[in-house]
């Protein structure tokens, strides 16, 4: 039985752990013969009132006869467990949902587990040592293991057919979110990059006349060049700084830079200017590394950049899956870069201390203070499809693992009422159901998204962190907010209106079966 989350395994086998538990007590105490003595004693009564000449003895004997039948099938079925419905005798199953960083997740059954402390937790529902005798207290009633059984089959068929329709956008987002840079000596290149080039480099523009930019410099930075714009100048890859005469191709590292060697025809601040001849002679001190340029610190096989794509397996999973969306591979390396440069939040240092590591206090508190200040301005940017996926099938389960605890007690409770036991069937599969309207949310949020953001249009930070002004992703989030919590209240609320009408055919039928014992009863006493 394949169900929908992985904690569903094991709240499945704490309910009906619990529900035999309670089945037990009122077994044993005896208490599970006074639904039928309250039958009798009811139709008795009922007749009493009615009057004997009314009803009479036979229509009295119906009555009872039709209703302790009902009341023996609603308990055999409904309360009654059976050895062959064990939940140790069957595979319990979740499949996992494919995920960016796992895309072929292996499935988790009971015996398993998931592989995390989770499984210890759990383990007395793993080992099977909450059972009682004969593992009595995994045993479930016939009509309820054939309700989960139907529910969980439906959920399975119904998702395989929408189960291929994740977004790559939302894959990358996903990723994105979790992305760290770890490495010291990485987060010290960007900050010395953002130093000693990015802000020359910016500070040259804000001086420069407009009219003295190239047209394609220009052009780069105009308001309806989608690719770039105003906006460009903003970051450490700028490609105006990059492109343009007297920019990033003009300046160099205050400092040398390790992985770049030395090259005499770019580093001749390294050797006398006076002296006869190149480098060797007396008296020169060979460094280990050279100076290069900002372009080529940033662009080169060793620069910056490069280091920020390929520093762990998860920036590259990430760089792979920018590249299904980016035909430009050049825009998808400044997608990561653009990322790790917020993920770094360097701030600018004077370029004598461009070789130590400044973290300083008030660089950490006004990044902190930044990001909490964007959180709470942006809280619907902040959405994302897993977590709430998970938070919602473990919801689930805990209330499916409610329903299944109480289920026996209820129906004891209803006096073995044919009614409740249709209740109970639609209250699980409504339930169970929820997993199906997620799943079409995520089908939904899928095509959505590809649709707002065709061909890479998209930002990766704006993924991750929304300044505010990005319309369609708080739409996007309002939008994926109101389909995974609205769909499953509309859903409830049109099945309960199903219960009812249910339940009130079943009494129209019960009223219908007592009116013919009454007909019954005065043609036997001949009245």
């Amino acid at each position: 039985m394949q169900l929908d989350s992985y904690l569903e395994i094991f709240t499945t086998m704490y309910g009906w752990a619990f529900a035999n538990i309670f089945g037990e007590i009122i077994t044993g105490t005896g208490l599970v013969v006074i639904p039928f003595m309250l039958i009798v004693f009811n139709a008795w009564r009922e007749a009493k009132e009615q009057g004997a000449e009314t009803v009479g003895v036979f229509g009295v004997i119906d009555r009872i006869g039709t209703q302790l039948i009902v009341a023996l099938f609603v308990f055999s079925v409904c309360f009654a467990t059976l050895p062959v419905t064990s939940l140790h005798s069957i595979n319990l199953s979740y499949q996992p949902r494919p995920t960016a960083t796992n895309p072929n997740p292996a499935p988790v059954t009971r015996d398993s587990g998931t592989g995390s402390t989770f499984d210890t937790a759990m383990v007395d529902a793993i080992d099977g040592s909450m059972s009682g005798a004969g593992g009595s207290l995994s045993n479930v009633p016939a009509w309820w293991f054939t309700v989960m059984s139907i529910s969980a089959g439906a959920n399975t068929a119904l998702r395989a057919g929408i189960n291929s329709s994740e977004s790559e956008i939302r894959a990358i987002e996903e990723l994105a979110r979790i992305a760290t840079i770890e490495d010291p000596a990485l987060l010290l290149s960007v900050q010395r990059f953002y130093s000693e080039c990015f802000k020359p480099a910016q500070s040259k523009y804000i001086n420069t006349v407009k009219s003295e930019i190239s047209a394609s410099g220009q052009a780069i930075i105009a308001s309806t060049n989608k690719d770039y714009g105003p906006n460009d100048v903003g970051w450490m890859g700028s490609q105006l700084f990059r492109t343009e005469p007297g920019f990033y191709a003009d300046m160099r590292a205050a400092n040398p830079v390790p992985g770049f060697p030395v090259n005499f025809a770019r580093d001749g601040d390294y050797f006398n200017p006076s002296a006869s001849a190149p480098p060797p002679y007396e008296g020169y001190v060979n460094p280990d590394w050279g100076r290069p340029t900002c372009k080529e610190w940033w662009e080169d096989a060793a620069g910056v950049r490069e280091a920020m794509i390929k520093q762990s397996d998860r920036w590259k999973n990430l760089s792979d899956k920018l590249a299904l969306v980016f035909t430009d591979s050049d825009k998808a390396k400044d997608q990561l870069a653009m990322l790790a440069e917020s993920l770094a939040n360097p701030a600018f240092v004077d370029t004598t201390r461009a070789l130590g590591v400044d973290n300083s206090l008030a660089q950490n508190v006004g990044g902190a203070v930044s990001t909490i200040g964007v959180f709470l301005t942006q809280l619907f940017s902040y959405v994302t499809i897993n977590p709430l996926m998970n938070g919602l099938l473990m919801m689930q389960a805990i209330i499916l693992m409610g329903m299944y605890m109480f289920l026996p007690l209820i129906t004891f409770l209803s006096g073995y009422n044919l009614k409740v036991m249709l209740y109970g069937a639609v209250g699980v599969f409504t339930v169970k159901f929820w997993a199906i309207l997620w799943s079409i949310t995520l089908w939904m949020d899928a095509h959505l998204v590809d649709a707002m953001y065709p061909e890479g249009t998209f930002k990766l930070t704006e993924l991750v962190r929304s300044t505010g002004n990005d319309y369609k992703l708080t739409l996007m989030a309002m939008l994926m907010m109101t389909m995974f919590i609205g769909l499953p209240a509309l859903w409830t609320v049109m099945m309960g209106w199903i219960g009812i009408s249910i339940g009130s055919n079943l009494a129209k039928l019960a009223g219908e079966s007592e009116r013919h014992a009454n007909d019954a009863g005065r043609k036997s006493t001949g009245r």
